[in-house]
């Protein structure tokens, strides 16, 4: 009877832990990691993916690209993360808030996700793994008639998935 107990439980436990090879259940428990470790982030999931948003955190200063002090270091804990989850390839798409031309917006945008990877990189998370996208003023977060508006529009936002899925 014991030897029969040990082996369903045994079937059972082989059963879990292969069901959670999935793309989806090894996202939802990098989700749960970076929900712990990211910091003052906004993680969510859809579908396969999950989105990391950082909102109540000032990213870049006006018309800069280069990441503050503080959100570099929440970024390198990311890195971190990241190393442990191998698997997790990410798109990262650079924003502004809606002050200056539609070209230069582009440009900044495209420089703050090119920047926020190579922070990624130094902290030895492979480039293969990271696209980036400037997104210009599109999407806001907040209000840009606020200096705070404006302020959470400048930032960068991660979607990252599973690269057994394939997705471009």
């Amino acid at each position: 009877m014991k030897i029969v107990k040990f082996t369903i439980t045994s079937l059972a436990v082989v059963m879990m832990l292969s069901a959670c090879h999935s793309s989806k259940c090894y996202m939802k428990r990098f989700k749960r990691k970076a929900g712990k470790e990211v910091g003052k982030s906004n993680v969510s999931m859809k579908g396969d993916s999950v989105r990391v948003v950082y909102p109540e955190v000032t990213i870049f200063d006006f018309n800069k690209d280069e990441l503050k002090p503080d959100a570099k270091m929440s970024i390198q804990r990311f890195s971190g993360l990241l190393k442990k989850f191998d698997r997790v390839n990410f798109v990262i798409n650079g924003y502004t808030d809606n002050v200056g031309t539609a070209d230069v917006n582009q440009s900044l945008s495209q420089r703050r996700a090119d920047n926020t990877k190579a922070v990624f990189q130094a902290d030895g998370v492979s480039a293969d793994r990271i696209r980036t996208n400037g997104m210009g003023d599109s999407n806001p977060v907040m209000n840009n008639s606020t200096d705070e508006g404006r302020q959470a529009n400048r930032r960068v936002e991660f979607m990252l998935y599973d690269k057994k899925n394939k997705k471009k």
